[in-house]
Order: structure tokens, then C-alpha cells, then sequence
């Protein structure tokens, strides 16, 4: 049985998966209220504005929270609601493979070191600004947070709501370009559409359809979350800026002004299509072009 037949495990109808979805939209947004309360009441300070320098790593767990009641409440509805093993909504296989994510942490963590050395060549304004007091605390943090941030979301569009997608349109693909296209807008209040424009979005969208296909190829999103975590982990403890969404003391800082660059262009049109065919090959995927076409 492949990744999205999974869904045929079910014991429910179809309007679990609305439900579910209504429940987590709701969990999501009692956390960011929850999250909010206590930052102001309890902190001194608003989420939303200047945070205190001693109060970032605190106010990034905040910021986090709402990400961890989802996921929570996600798994919940999965195994009590639908009435299914958890490990159907994440994979195909007998148990999650770790040598998978694995693989592609190493695969696109490493592409990412190699973006940044090219940086510091080519005279990038990169500053390294390792502060012990403010990194480990944000290490900590990220090491927990960033993790269950990322598999919320692969899970709910790489796993739960794309099989569930796919059972009722009949077509892998327009599941998938459907999630991805969510899943870009979804993330359109983010501080850098406003600074780097539509382009972004683009990429965003692009980047959910690249996790799409890694899970539908590979009947798993195993793949798409080693890459998901790298790329966030490293955007937050790495290299970061000061207009992205999660402002962090990661080590280095980026003070290039904001800009759809070549690093993500490259990543759109040669780096994506690359990684798919290089697990293509690792994993030696059967039947790639009927699920393109279907």
C-alpha cells in the first residue's frame, strides 16, 4: 500500500478531516493568544514589537508555542478522531526511517554551509556574532522548538491533508499543487513578503510543491522533514537577518539588504529539481512517471 492509500486505514468518513483541521486552526490560535498573554502580562514585553535583548530566546519559545498545542491536538485527532495509526500519516513503511531524514539533513545542511562560505567569498556583509549568553539558550530552544514547528506543518500538508486530499480529487498531482499553493499562502504574513514582494511566495509555494513531490515519490515525508528542519535550524542558529520572521542571536548575521536572491534562485530552479533526482537514484523510486501524471 502506498503513502497516500494509506488513508484508506481510516475508520471514519471524510468530515474528520474537517474537523481536525478546524480543531488544530483553533489550537493554533489559542496558543499565538496564550503565547501573547504571557509575554505581556507575565514578561513585560509584546511579541509583536522591540523585545527586551535578555527576553529573545524566551519570547522565540513563545513564538513557538502555538506550533506544539497544534501538533499535539494533530496527533490526537489522527488517533482518536480517524481512528488510525499515527505512523500511516507519516509513512508508508513499517516504522518512521530515520536514515532517511537523516540523509537529506546532511544533503541540504550541507548545501546551506556551502551557500555561506560562498557568501563570506564573494565579501558578503556576513558578522559573526556568537554571544554564549544569548546562543545557548536560543540553541536550546530551536533544538526542541524548530523540530516540532517544521513536522506540524509537513505532517498536517505532506501527510494528513494530502492523502486525505488525494482520496477525494482522485490526483496525487493536483493534491499536491493545491497543498503547496496553501501552503505559500500561509505564509504570506510573514515580515519578508513585505520586503522582498510577491517573488518570495513564489518560493514558498514552490518549496511546499518540492516537499510535496519528495513525499509522494519516496511514500513518506521523511525526506521533506530532514530538509524542512535543516533549512529552519539553520536559518535560525546559522545565519540569520534582521527582517526575517524569527530575529535570532544565531552566529552570523546577514546585513545584505533584502532581496529575492541568486541563492534562492538557484535553489528554485537547479537545487530542488537535484535533490529529487538524486534520491531518485539513492532510493530507487518506482513508478515516478505515473504519479506525475495521475
Amino acid at each position: 500500500m502506498n503513502f497516500l492509500e494509506q488513508s484508506e486505514k481510516d475508520k471514519r468518513g471524510g468530515g474528520m478531516y474537517l474537523l481536525t483541521l478546524i480543531l488544530v486552526f483553533l489550537t493554533f490560535v489559542y496558543g499565538m493568544s496564550m503565547s501573547a498573554y504571557v509575554a505581556e502580562i507575565h514578561l513585560g514585553f509584546s511579541l509583536v514589537d522591540k523585545i527586551p535583548e535578555d527576553q529573545e530566546a524566551i519570547a522565540f519559545g513563545l513564538q513557538l508555542l502555538p506550533f506544539v498545542l497544534g501538533f499535539a491536538v494533530l496527533l490526537l485527532c489522527i488517533k482518536f478522531l480517524n481512528k488510525r495509526p499515527i505512523r500511516t500519516a507519516f509513512t508508508s513503511r513499517e516504522r518512521f526511517d530515520w536514515r532517511r531524514f537523516f540523509a537529506m539533513f546532511t544533503v541540504w545542511g550541507g548545501i546551506l554551509t556551502i551557500f555561506l562560505c560562498i557568501g563570506f567569498a564573494m565579501h558578503d556583509p556576513i558578522e559573526f556574532q556568537f554571544n554564549a549568553g544569548k546562543f545557548f539558550p536560543l540553541l536550546f530552544f530551536a533544538l526542541i522548538l524548530i523540530p516540532i514547528q517544521t513536522t506540524t506543518e509537513d505532517l498536517m500538508f505532506r501527510g494528513y491533508l494530502f492523502q486525505g486530499l488525494a482520496t477525494f480529487t482522485k490526483s496525487g498531482m493536483m493534491s499536491l499543487l493545491i497543498l503547496g499553493a496553501i501552503f505559500g499562502y500561509l505564509h504570506m504574513g510573514n515580515p519578508e513578503v513585505e520586503l522582498l514582494g510577491n517573488g518570495i511566495v513564489i518560493y514558498y509555494i514552490s518549496s511546499g510543491v518540492f516537499m510535496g513531490i519528495l513525499s509522494y515519490l519516496d511514500d513518506g515525508i521523511e525526506l521533506g522533514m530532514g530538509y524542512h528542519v535543516a533549512n529552519n535550524l539553520f536559518g535560525v542558529l546559522i545565519l540569520s537577518t534582521d527582517w526575517q520572521v524569527f530575529k535570532t542571536n544565531s552566529l552570523f548575521l546577514d546585513h545584505t539588504p533584502p532581496s529575492f536572491g541568486w541563492d534562492l534562485i538557484i535553489s528554485l530552479i537547479v537545487l530542488q529539481p537535484a535533490i529529487i533526482f538524486l534520491f531518485y537514484k539513492i532510493y530507487k523510486w518506482k513508478g515516478v512517471k505515473e504519479k506525475l501524471l495521475k
